[in-house]
């Protein structure tokens, strides 16, 4: 298939999907412009430096089946007490929603909060990759229920929230959105959990839309694991408040082929992010992180750190930027991608960026790709280490600055699926 798609050949995809989710069940009115970008904006090809080496073509040929009842999936991290969430080929199948009114806290799906309360979405609820990525413009086009976390200002969730979005066996497209309102001085803790069964095919077309306000404090964790044959988007958008606190934590546990983008707006002064992740492709999978912050008020400051390991004939993509805007001073960003390649054949493509324009900041980054330190491997090995002993526990030493910022609960499954798909466990 010719790299480049012919308009015929993306409108025809995204009429596939935008019919596929309706029939299936859309969630409230496409975002505006979502549907006019669709025509306007070209579709991606790696002739694009932010495409360059993430292949879309095989997209085109996606034709997801009828739309079909589905039933819950097995619990995720069963031991974990929360407000749980299931969604099933975007489609709400389970879960109590917690509503306290009007003016308290609420937690449930995004059609109930569009039912119940539009008028506290009308405000914050759009999509800002909506008019600028043509995948975003067709997720936006054409969305699908998620979890919608509203916390008004001065309140705290006492239990996280835990959603879980599933694909099951067959293709199929899913475009799911979330949605999260965190008030001034007030906070939250959430799971979002994708995964698939490894008869899955298909699409799933995400994004998650937030606003953390001032003094504020949102935290969570993203775990994908889709052994399955999905295509997997991520349209991750957060805004934050003067003094707010945001931590992202990214765990790719398995994934066919996947793009996560990720963008932190800090639209205050002394804002805080945190934006951990790591990723292991093997086999002939794809993954791809592209991340940006914007430091857009002074005095903030970021701690970004993403790791990854590259085995047999898998492709991993990073991408980050730090954007540093005029004026906005005193800002400390610190940025760090690093990779291990198991495979001979494996790639790794990182491209860190800085981009300053005030003249009172502190900001460095750094980004180094190699392999399994011998002389470590031999050390172990020394000390009476099978091969495999020995490189299971380089890999958890590698990831433990990552991983250990998870839940127990979650670091320990992640690892035990690397581990399992390395076969070293």
């Amino acid at each position: 298939m010719s790299e480049v798609a012919t308009p015929t050949q993306h409108a025809a995809l995204a009429a596939r999907v935008s019919d596929a989710c309706r029939s299936a069940g859309m969630v409230g009115a496409p975002y505006p412009g979502a549907v006019a970008a669709l025509d306007t904006l070209g579709y991606p090809t790696t002739r694009q430096e932010r495409w360059r080496y993430t292949r879309v073509t095989r997209l085109l040929d996606v034709s997801p089946t009828a739309a079909a009842p589905h039933t819950a999936p097995p619990a995720v991290v069963s031991g974990l007490d929360a407000l749980r969430f299931t969604f099933v080929a975007g489609q709400f199948v389970g879960g109590d929603t917690l509503d306290e009114g009007a003016n308290g806290c609420f937690v449930g799906p995004v059609s109930v909060a569009l039912a119940r309360y539009p008028e506290r979405l009308e405000a914050w609820s759009h999509s800002d990759f909506a008019t600028k990525e043509w995948f975003a413009a067709l997720q936006a086009a054409a969305p699908q229920d998620g979890v919608c976390i509203l916390v008004p200002a001065g309140h705290k969730l006492e239990r996280p929230v835990l959603a879980h979005h599933h694909m099951p066996a067959g293709v199929h497209v899913a475009q799911p959105r979330h949605l999260i309102h965190i008030g001034d001085n007030a906070s939250a803790e959430a799971v979002l959990w994708s995964d698939t069964t490894a008869q899955s095919e298909g699409m799933m077309n995400a994004a998650i839309t937030a606003a953390i306000g001032d003094g504020a404090h949102l935290s969570l964790e993203v775990v994908q694991d889709e052994p399955g044959t999905v295509h997997h988007m991520g349209h991750h958008h957060f805004t934050q408040g003067s003094n707010s606190k945001l931590t992202v934590r990214t765990a790719t546990a398995c994934a066919h082929w996947l793009r996560n983008d990720l963008h932190i707006l800090q639209d205050g002064t002394h804002a805080d992010s945190t934006f951990h992740g790591c990723y292991l492709p093997n086999g002939q999978q794809f993954v791809d992180h592209h991340t940006r912050i914007d430091h857009a008020h002074p005095d903030g400051q970021s701690d970004e750190l993403y790791k990854g390991l590259a085995a047999d004939k898998s492709t991993a993509v990073f991408n980050g930027k730090i954007m540093v805007h005029k004026d906005a001073q005193r800002i400390e960003a610190y940025q760090r991608n690093s990779n291990l390649l198991l495979g001979e054949q494996a790639a790794m493509y990182a491209k860190p960026e800085l981009e300053i324009y005030a003249d009172d900041v502190r900001c460095s980054h750094g980004c180094t790709t190699g392999q399994f330190d011998k002389e470590a491997l031999f050390y172990l090995r020394s000390r009476g280490m099978t091969e495999t002993a020995a490189n299971n526990l380089l890999v958890q030493a590698f990831l433990a600055e990552v991983l250990d910022g998870f839940r127990p609960e979650i670091r320990d499954y992640v690892h035990s699926v690397y581990a399992r798909r390395l076969g070293w466990s």
